[in-house]
């Protein structure tokens, strides 16, 4: 009787754990925290890999959680069936109707629909044997649904995985230069699938482990799984030319049955090849053709036509229409590099190209050299280039009618002409790549070095002194971070949790800048403000804290000085832009803490006063009317305020909120501290004298009455005076703005 007990109890206890052993996700690999939509990469609780589309990882439920968009959770090859699944729940943000569908291998098996409670959901009775795909998908447009805590059952009629008796045979090896593609007999009898190894040595230290599911790319016995799946072909990538590879092919079971994959280890198909030899470089015979240039103020952009004997291509930019030098064999050559009296554009396989930081009015000539590269001794050229020259716009692209049908207009009039005018004949970007590839026109600059091209990111650049870090343009892009300095992603300057992340205003990239990823997920959807008391403050000094200024209380992000009229400026493009959508946002995220839910006025009163006192304090750039220039190329649209500054008081006066003292001293310095004379100028020279020196530099720059930057000079440390060239200044009313280390100091002068 005693063994029939036991007999029993071992019965019961295999069915059991055959039949509801359990998998888990509980998203803890996720990709670091990121506050953008992108798709996303990890390896699970379960070994294989997770997918997630649409998707960001800054948010928590249980703990670390996945939220999607308009996007999917997917988990290929789970072995050992479903009986249940079971998960958590929450929507965030705003909005109603949300449904998520969950799919097992294509089919749905359930639906449910998430609300801001969290909630626990079931899904019983899958009951489907064997290897199998999951998915989990939200499809109503403009919502956010959170999902935790994944966890599912085996399938009740699975049964043990049984060990294949027979291995692939008739290996086919067929190398190329960096690939070996393989393919094989099918094992007889047949089995479930087929993992391939590759490696360098003729034999692997160690098996497959069974129940062990491997992925591509990983390590397995002192090789690389290359593939795994049913498949009787594979390719190897990524090898090393002139190399002798060894491959070997375990046959596994794993479908419908548990305890899987069942790998058959003894005597694998096996067998070895060596990739093809790089071969000798040889030069081009042409150059590319067909190069058409176009120019901005301070860039000119390319295209070509390739050649047909090069894979290659070199540009290179100068001031003089000739090269002292060509370019040397066996030599690759990095942007920003010297090169026959000329700077290097690029260099690759591209047939396009943008030089930035150009001055205006100037004459430049290109140059483009075809190239072999991927050879032994690469890159040859061929030293007879493809020539252009172009010459950068003095004046901007603006065309002169664009605003006559604002012409006169004031207040809401004023402003609702303006939302006609720039909503008309516009491109909507893609978010993925159009917003990354326009970043190459809008948003470049010199390094400090003034040797390579870097993004302009205005979340860590100091204009002062030594950038913190630099990155890039296109090799620099998150991804993902863990600090900052890591990479750099799109920021909605208006938060796009405040527009519901519509279209277009999620891609429109008057208001997207690229920044920091980490600065960039600290501000989060808070509102820009000034903060005495932050609680993060960033490598070029932007914070982040409660608000210090009048009318508000909550949290919020402050830019450097250097910044925040681009910024502000950016958020009344917005509201002018969208003045017929935005006035139904105020209750989307957290849009209350800036927005009044009028078309009008749009913003609370606090946030108008500080938006107008930055619009008033950084005026309008050199950098701003460059962008601005570059982003009517591209999508077609302006900003209206900064092409007339002016207009931000014209279309907000009628509020009554704005101030009527003009641009006054934001740090409140006595008049002896900082004295400008003569004023009235009438010598085409004045002077700026200090009653005490600066210990570090700072800037001084001339700035006309619709906010324009006309000059700018330093001060160094330690100097009491400076003087100021006006000679080429019309007569009127300028203003002299100081820019400093703790704030900013103004003094207004007449030229006569």
């Amino acid at each position: 009787m005693i063994k029939f007990y036991y007999a029993l109890f071992v019965s019961l206890t295999f069915f059991f754990v055959t039949s509801f052993a359990q998998g888990t996700e509980t998203f803890t690999n996720i990709p670091a925290a990121s506050s953008s939509y992108s798709a996303r990469t990890w390896t699970g609780d379960n070994g294989l890999t997770w997918n997630a589309t649409d998707a960001r990882t800054d948010s928590l439920l249980n703990d670390a959680a996945i939220c999607i968009r308009v996007g999917s959770i997917t988990c290929n090859n789970i072995p050992n069936g479903i009986g249940n699944l079971t998960f958590k729940h929450k929507q965030i943000f705003s909005g109603t109707g949300g449904l998520l569908t969950i799919k097992i291998n294509g089919v749905s098996v359930g639906t449910v629909n998430p609300t801001t409670t969290v909630a626990t959901a079931t899904i019983s009775n899958i009951n489907v044997t064997g290897s199998f795909n999951l998915e989990i998908a939200q499809s109503t447009s403009g919502l956010r649904i959170l999902i935790d805590d994944v966890s599912w059952t085996s399938s009740a009629s699975s049964q043990p995985c049984t060990e294949p008796t027979a291995q692939a045979s008739s290996l086919i090896l067929t190398p190329a230069t960096s690939t070996i593609s393989g393919s094989f007999t099918a094992a007889s009898p047949s089995v479930d699938g087929y993992l391939v190894v590759q490696s360098t040595s003729s034999s692997l230290s160690s098996p497959p482990a069974d129940a062990t599911t491997y992925s591509v790319g990983q390590a397995l016995g002192g090789g690389t799984v290359v593939s795994s799946g049913s498949a009787v072909s594979f390719t190897a990538s990524g090898l090393s030319a002139g190399t002798t590879y060894y491959f070997f092919v375990y046959s596994y079971n794993n479908n419908n049955c548990t305890g899987g994959p069942n790998y058959f280890t003894i005597s694998p198909l096996s067998g070895n090849t060596i990739t093809n030899s790089v071969p000798a470089c040889v030069a081009p015979t042409t150059a590319p053709t067909g190069l058409s240039l176009s120019a901005a103020p301070a860039s000119i952009s390319g295209t070509f036509t390739a050649s047909a004997t090069a894979n290659h291509y070199l540009t290179v930019i100068s001031s003089s229409n000739s090269l002292s030098a060509t370019p040397v064999n066996g030599t690759t050559y990095s942007a920003g590099q010297s090169l026959g009296g000329g700077t290097v554009v690029s260099y690759g396989t591209t047939t396009s190209f943008t030089a930035t930081g150009l001055t205006s009015g100037s004459t430049y000539y290109l140059f483009i050299f075809s190239a072999n590269g991927d050879c032994s001794g690469e890159p040859f050229y061929y030293t007879t280039a493809l020539t252009g020259s172009k010459a950068t716009s003095s004046s901007g692209n603006l065309p002169a009618a664009y605003y006559n049908a604002a012409n006169g207009l004031t207040c809401s009039a004023l402003k609702t002409a303006l939302s006609t005018i720039i909503s008309s004949n516009t491109t909507v970007l893609s978010y993925t790549p159009g917003l990354w590839d326009a970043y190459y026109r809008t948003d470049v600059k010199i390094n400090d070095a003034n040797t390579a091209t870097v993004i302009w990111d205005m979340y860590s650049d100091n204009p002062t002194g030594a950038d913190p870090y630099t990155y890039t343009p296109g090799t620099g892009q998150c991804g993902t971070y863990n600090s900052e300095g890591d990479c750099y992603n799109r920021e909605h300057s208006f938060p796009s949790s405040w527009f519901n992340d519509g279209s277009p205003m999620y891609t429109d990239i008057n208001h997207l800048f690229p920044t920091d990823g980490w600065v960039n997920n600290k501000r989060s959807n808070y509102p820009y403000g000034e903060t005495s008391s932050p609680t993060f403050t960033s490598m070029n000094g932007s914070k982040l804290g409660p608000s210090s200024f009048a009318g508000y209380t909550g949290t919020v992000f402050e830019p450097i000085n250097e910044y925040k009229g681009d910024f502000a400026r950016a958020q009344f493009y917005m509201a002018t832009r969208y003045e017929s959508q935005i006035a139904g946002w105020q209750s989307n995220g957290t849009a209350d803490e800036a927005l009044n839910g009028t078309s009008y006025q749009a913003f609370d009163d606090w946030y108008i006063k500080l938006l107008y006192k930055w619009h008033l304090q950084d005026p309008v750039s050199q950098k701003e009317i460059n962008r601005n220039d570059s982003v009517f190329v591209i999508q077609g649209n302006r900003n209206p305020y900064i092409d007339h500054p002016e207009w931000v008081a014209a279309v907000w006066s009628c509020t009554n909120l704005l101030s009527t003292t003009g641009v006054n001293d934001v740090l409140n310095v006595p008049q002896k501290a900082v004295i400008l004379y003569p004023n009235p100028v009438t010598n085409q020279t004045a002077t700026i004298r200090f009653e005490k020196a600066f210990t570090q530099n700072v800037t001084v720059q001339i700035i006309d009455i619709t906010g324009k930057i006309l000059r700018q000079q330093t001060v160094t440390a330690g100097q009491l005076t400076i003087q100021l060239n006006t000679s080429k200044l019309a007569t009127g009313i300028y203003t002299a703005k100081i820019n400093t280390s703790r704030g900013i100091i103004t003094r207004t002068f007449v030229v006569k």
